[in-house]
């Protein structure tokens, strides 16, 4: 019989075989303090698609609307994304934006919430994969990164774009416009919709970044220029309290406070952190949560390959950046694996995963 071909890209091969070289000599991962959120204050909430009544996978991003108390969910499954693209399959799967009230997960009796679909599979060119999300209060629309597909030459070609939504699902036709290859999430502020990018390139370009976590990532405007290139894996973005930008940069284990500089920005403050971080929000307080990755190793074994599972860990700083707290830990990943993003919101921490299947509901005892 003949053996069947790796279709996986060089570089990823490259990346894997390092990974788990490094996994085999890997220690144990480092001690931290006790969390204010624990296991037992915490249960898992499926959300469930109305239109198809499967459970929905991969909440890589959140969106909290404080004014009317609801949850706006980034979700598909990357894995079976990629692997339809690998295969060269007829079609790519899709996955949605979903909303929910914060009340319906808060309800410690529920288990399960049905999830209204604020956009869908076909309502975007290229299909709806989204990654980053950003909610604007004010226009009441959502800006988000959509992992759209084109196929050339029989090969499936992953072409990112930002794209609109209104609160109400109206999708702004006309808009969307092509993101950085690498584009990862997403902010709303007054200069119009930045984006952060995790490689300044892509392809084999790229590998130089992965294998030395060269600080070559960043920040792109609007109008798609570079603003800020100096972060190792730029990945989310939040504003702070006195409107400076926090980027989480992964490679680095730690956030970064930009400040404006002439032609873009420059980095102002940086505070490590016990993990890399993921996707990034702002608390009522002011202070910035930001799901952490305490094993890179063990996350890129269990997200590119589905061996194991991933650490989660939720921390929060203070307003100023200058020092934080544990929220939740999970080391072995056991309970929910590989938390890509938290939203503390009206007393409860809500978390999502890139690879897990719904959402980590915790509230304190009151």
């Amino acid at each position: 019989m003949r053996a069947r071909k790796d279709r996986r890209g060089r570089p990823e091969r490259i990346f894997l075989a390092l990974a788990a070289g490094l996994a085999a000599a890997a220690c144990a991962g480092e001690t931290v303090g006790p969390a204010a959120y624990s296991f037992e204050q915490c249960r898992r909430v499926a959300l469930i698609d109305p239109h198809s009544g499967a459970a929905v996978r991969g909440a890589e991003d959140l969106a909290f609307d404080p004014v009317r108390g609801r949850l706006f969910v980034s979700a598909y499954d990357r894995r079976a994304a990629e692997r339809a693209a690998r295969k060269r399959a007829f079609a790519i799967p899709e996955g949605g934006i979903y909303v929910v009230p914060l009340a319906a997960l808060d309800d410690p009796s529920t288990d399960r919430v049905v999830a209204e679909r604020l956009i869908g599979p076909g309502e975007a060119a290229g299909g709806v994969r989204p990654h980053g999300i950003a909610y604007d209060a004010d226009s009441r629309e959502l800006v988000f990164i959509n992992r759209a597909y084109q196929r050339i030459n029989h090969i499936w070609r992953l072409q990112p774009r930002i794209e609109r939504v209104g609160d109400d699902g109206t999708v702004f036709m006309g808009v969307g416009r092509e993101a950085p290859c690498s584009a990862n999430d997403v902010l709303i502020g007054p200069e119009g919709v930045l984006t952060s990018f995790d490689r300044a390139a892509c392809g084999l370009q790229a590998l130089p970044e992965d294998l030395f976590a060269l600080r070559r990532s960043g920040l792109a405007g609007a109008d798609g220029a570079r603003l800020f290139e100096g972060a190792a894996f730029a990945n989310g973005l939040a504003r702070a309290r006195d409107g400076a930008l926090v980027l989480a940069a992964t490679r680095e284990r730690a956030v970064l406070a930009l400040e404006k500089d002439t032609g873009g920005y420059a980095l102002a403050h940086r505070l490590a952190l016990p993990g890399g971080p993921d996707n990034l929000t702002r608390a009522a307080d002011g202070g910035i949560v930001a799901a952490v990755h305490p094993s890179l190793i063990k996350l890129a074994l269990h997200r590119k390959l589905g061996l194991g599972a991933a650490p989660s860990r939720v921390v929060k700083t203070d307003a100023g950046l200058e020092s934080l707290e544990i929220l939740y830990d999970d080391p072995k990943g056991a309970r929910f694996s590989a938390a890509t993003v938290a939203i503390e919101a009206q007393g409860v921490l809500i978390m999502g995963s890139a690879t897990d299947a719904g959402l980590m509901v915790c509230r304190k005892a009151d």
